[in-house]
């Protein structure tokens, strides 16, 4: 019987889970189909890797569970003190930054649809993970600070510590937890906390319930080389309809200013089965040839119906001005746009600077958790305000070099990866530094004073 309670929560947690993917992940296979060129057996393994996430975070409670049911007493009291403070952090800052974006949004929801709340509901669903994406590492930082300064302001840690254990062994369950959290957000950052970006963008900026029909679209292919001008444009909801009245040039890929074919089409229509394009009222006209700047002087050809098999697809050609947005691509996206050597160089730098601080952000929630520890942690009889100040004033300086790096990364000035890197390795040098000072039972400002005193 013991052996079921310790492991029931565990058990429960799999059920749920595996219930979650059966639901996500073959709706997450059906959007790829809409998202991503080529047929399912080309994708290549980076897009693979989205369906593979998203079952592993619906796994990730029950991995967590399966730890905490090999936890002693004092790790398994530890874990529970620990999730109930960061879930609490992470409930309140998230109900607060949804409550502020709608009250900033709530006109537009009231004004463009006739079901508002529903809506709404849809909308604020679609941006779950961004928000999670922005929020996390701070909310880890928060319950950290929390958890560690109520039980070392009830002498909880001093009496733990009593048992033998070290402050980083006495830890171990935070760490373990804080490193399933990370994986949640380092998952979100993958695909879904941008995505929710790009649906942000079209639902407020580009609805096409507004009574004024869809807006004309302009995407742009870097890696085909095409342009395609919508007039009237899928909606969101529907992406499979017939894009009306559609401009698609094509240029020279090498030089990529000659063009070279024009299609005015008077509808196209995706064809899901084989990935193709079925044009319907074609007027085709091949301007130059690719190995001659002569223009052709034939005039346009028409033909009712042609099948074309361009690689774009639906979502990536009614998602406005979506597809140069750095903070609309996914993570594959990026190093898929990195690898092809498509856009500008400038461009390049920016985008593969992006990816590395989407890594390297991961490991920050970790950093974060470590520099909140010995900040929360006092075993003299004082308060532990001043840690915890010092430790939200370390929090914000990282959210500005995480703006100012990564920038001169993109400039060019210094490598992408550094860029990237460098807040983390900063913090973590900080991080044992304020071990050493909480180990020594010294207060930050007694450190301070030792060592303009010179002494060790």
């Amino acid at each position: 019987m013991s052996f079921i309670r310790r492991f029931l929560p565990a058990i429960i947690w799999f059920v749920l889970g595996a219930l979650l993917a059966l639901y996500l992940v073959p709706g997450e296979l059906e959007q790829m189909k809409w998202e991503v060129p080529g047929m399912p057996s080309s994708y290549p393994i980076e897009q693979m890797c989205r369906p593979i996430f998203l079952a592993l975070l619906c796994f990730l409670p029950f991995i967590a569970a399966v730890f905490y049911a090999f936890m002693d007493t004092m790790n398994r009291y530890m874990t529970r003190n620990f999730i109930s403070f960061f879930l609490m952090c992470t409930l309140i800052l998230l109900l607060i930054y949804i409550l502020a974006d709608f009250t900033d949004n709530m006109e537009r929801f009231r004004s463009r649809f006739d079901d508002p709340f529903i809506q709404s509901l849809k909308f604020y669903g679609t941006q779950l993970p961004t928000f999670l994406y922005q929020i996390l590492p701070y909310t880890l930082l928060m319950g950290t600070l929390w958890c560690l300064s109520k039980l070392s302001g009830t002498c909880e840690i001093t009496g733990m510590m009593q048992s033998g254990r070290s402050l980083l062994k006495l830890c171990y369950p935070i760490f373990v937890m804080s490193s399933i959290v990370a994986v949640a957000y380092g998952i979100f950052g993958f695909h879904w906390a941008p995505s929710g970006a790009s649906y942000r963008q079209i639902m407020l900026k580009h609805s096409d319930t507004d009574g004024n029909g869809p807006k004309p679209v302009i995407y742009r292919s870097d890696a085909t080389a095409r342009i395609w001008r919508v007039k009237f444009p899928a909606s969101l909801n529907n992406p499979g309809a017939p894009l009306r009245e559609v401009i698609i040039e094509q240029f020279d890929k090498k030089t990529r200013g000659k063009l070279l074919e024009q299609y005015t089409i008077g509808s196209a229509t995706w064809n899901k089965a084989d990935s193709t394009w079925t044009l319907e009222n074609v007027y085709h006209r091949v301007v130059h040839t690719a190995d001659s700047d002569i223009v052709n002087p034939v005039d346009d050809v028409y033909t009712e119906k042609m099948v074309v098999d361009f690689s774009e697809k639906p979502y990536q050609i009614i998602s406005p001005s979506m597809g140069n947005r750095i903070d609309a691509m996914g993570t594959a996206a990026l190093y898929e746009y990195i690898s092809s050597g498509a856009g500008s160089r400038e461009d390049r730098c920016k985008k593969r600077t992006e990816w590395h601080v989407r890594i390297a952000r991961v490991f920050s929630c970790l950093v974060l958790v470590l520099l909140a520890i010995p900040s929360a942690v006092t075993f003299q009889r004082r308060g532990t305000m001043k840690g915890i100040g010092i430790a939200v004033l370390l929090a914000a300086l990282m959210l500005f070099l995480y703006r100012v790096f990564p920038s001169l990364g993109e400039a060019g000035l210094i490598q992408a990866w550094i860029s990237a890197w460098l807040p983390n390795v900063i913090y973590l040098f900080i991080s044992i530094y304020l071990f050493r000072v909480n180990l020594a039972h010294r207060s930050f400002r007694e450190w301070v004073r030792a060592k303009l005193q010179g002494q060790p």
